[in-house]
C-alpha cells in the first residue's frame, strides 16, 4: 500500500513540488501500477522458456573516436554546489534522512 507520506518522500527525494491534488493522483497511479504487477503474479508461467529479449537484439558498437572534450571549469559552472572541482551533491542513505 502507498500511502500519501510515501508520495510526499518520492516527491521529496526527486525533489519535485507537488500540490495535493497531484499527491492524491501519484498516489492512486502508483496502487493502480502496483495492482496491475500483483495481477502479473498471478499468470502461471512454468511452462514459459526465459529469455531476456522477445526478439533478438544485436548491439553494433561504433569505434572509439578522440575528439575534443569539454573544459572542467565550464561543466562544473552547469551545477548548482561545486568544491574543491567536484559537483557537491547531497547524502542519501536510507534511513538516515
Amino acid at each position: 500500500m502507498i500511502d500519501r507520506h510515501d508520495v510526499m518522500r518520492m516527491a521529496r527525494l526527486a525533489r519535485l513540488e507537488l500540490s495535493e491534488e497531484e499527491i492524491d493522483q501519484y498516489q492512486e497511479d502508483l496502487m493502480r501500477f502496483l495492482r496491475s504487477g500483483q495481477k502479473l503474479q498471478q499468470v502461471d508461467v512454468a511452462e514459459v522458456e526465459g529469455t531476456s529479449h522477445a526478439v533478438h537484439v544485436a548491439h553494433e558498437l561504433r569505434p572509439d573516436q578522440v575528439g575534443t572534450s569539454l573544459r572542467q571549469e565550464a561543466v562544473l559552472s552547469l551545477g548548482p554546489r561545486v568544491e574543491q572541482g567536484f559537483f557537491r551533491v547531497p547524502r542519501i542513505v536510507e534511513g538516515q534522512e
